[in-house]
């Protein structure tokens, strides 16, 4: 199989790629040097916006576009349900005492009014379009209707993310006789991926590891729409297997990328990507939805005082609750009060990156040259 062949998927033939490689956009952990990087390099780089405010975007995404002229995507979070009134972020939950003892621990001050952590979706998505934007991805749900048109609208390629085959039908309109789609490719997100869980269904039960879930997912469709693999993909092999083997048009790739010198993520949360000797789990203590991550003091503290009989306030207001504290450990290097967000995988990508000394372009092209060798 030669490299033009492997490499030409319904995927990059859309977007004129050169490589079906995609950089995760993981919130908070990429920045413009690398989804340049990666876009240059033949891939697609992505902009993990969800949190960002509208004229901040604006920013980032120009000083992206100053330093590559190839397509990369912005990456936003959907909600099905109305977002939380201000009201509904000052009730007091149950699990506040529990944070404001952490404060006390930690010497930081009740924030006078909690805020969400994503903006409004309409005023980001202006500047996306305004800023000529060209591809779209987004996670937790999908868009409405007038969203989803005023992309298509602008010419811009939409990306969703499935955690089920449910999902994924939903996403492909492919769910009732009068659906529509709602995506122009899906990324299959399975169990092993770092970060937050793109789930909107109520169906963890049907939860799959990537390779079942891109594999039952072609099972299922019937239309052609591209299936993108995400979820511990954090070697050469295991992206040639994706690629070659379980039918993936693309393999979206986050936590190896995290790993590499243009990424942002802080040195702290990096050391425990190379270094811990315990494994990542899932857990919705840290923000409200199910995530990924290393465990730290954080975690296990919540878990163990909570339990199982008090609940967890949904994303909106527990990310909001708890954003001061997690600020306040990332900007002092205390990693037990951190986001360690990261896939099943991380020691491989940790052997992969030659212990984070590799540039984004650096692994890219070992990426390129290992599937070329498996092909």
């Amino acid at each position: 199989m030669s490299r033009l062949t492997w490499a030409s998927t319904a995927f990059t033939r859309a977007l004129k790629l050169k490589y079906p490689i995609i950089q995760a956009p993981c919130a908070g952990h990429a920045a413009s040097d690398l989804t340049a990087a990666i876009s240059n390099a033949g891939g697609l780089g992505s902009l993990g916006l969800a949190t960002t405010q509208p004229e901040a975007m604006r920013e980032i995404i120009r000083d992206t576009r100053a330093k590559t002229s190839l397509p990369f995507a912005v990456n936003i979070f959907c909600r099905q349900t109305p977002p939380p009134t201000r009201e509904e972020l000052a009730k007091i939950y149950p699990t506040d005492t529990f944070l404001d003892n952490i404060r006390h621990e930690l010497g930081i001050s009740q924030p006078l009014q909690f805020a969400m952590r994503s903006p409004p979706l309409d005023s980001q998505a202006t500047v996306i379009i305004e800023e000529g934007v060209q591809v779209v991805s987004f996670t937790f749900g999908y868009l409405p209707d007038h969203l989803f048109k005023a992309f298509k609208d602008a010419g811009i390629y939409i990306i969703g993310t499935a955690t089920t085959v449910q999902e994924a039908l939903i996403l492909a309109g492919e769910d009732s006789p009068e659906a529509q789609p709602k995506a122009d490719a899906i990324v299959a997100q399975g169990l092993e991926a770092g970060g937050h869980r793109g789930s909107f269904l109520s169906d963890q039960g049907k939860e799959m590891s990537t390779r079942d879930l891109v594999q039952a997912i072609h099972n299922t469709l019937t239309s052609k729409i591209p299936i993108l693999a995400a979820g511990g993909l954090s070697d050469g092999p295991t992206v040639a297997d994706a690629l070659l083997k379980w039918g993936a048009d693309g393999a979206v790739i986050g936590t190896l990328f995290m790993l590499s010198k243009e990424s942002p993520t802080p040195f702290a949360h990096k050391d425990v990507m190379l270094h811990s000797q315990e494994p990542t789990k899932i857990t919705k203590v840290i923000t409200g939805r199910r995530a990924r991550c290393f465990p730290n003091k954080l975690v296990r503290n919540i878990e163990d005082s909570v339990g199982s009989s008090v609940e967890i306030p949904p994303y909106d207001i527990h990310s909001a609750k708890i954003a001061d504290i997690v600020t306040h450990g990332t900007k002092n290097s205390l990693t037990d009060y951190m986001y360690l967000l990261s896939g099943d995988n991380t020691t491989k990508a940790a052997k992969y990156s030659e212990e984070g000394t590799l540039s984004a372009t650096g692994i890219f092209n070992k990426l390129v040259s290992d599937i070329q060798k498996h092909a």
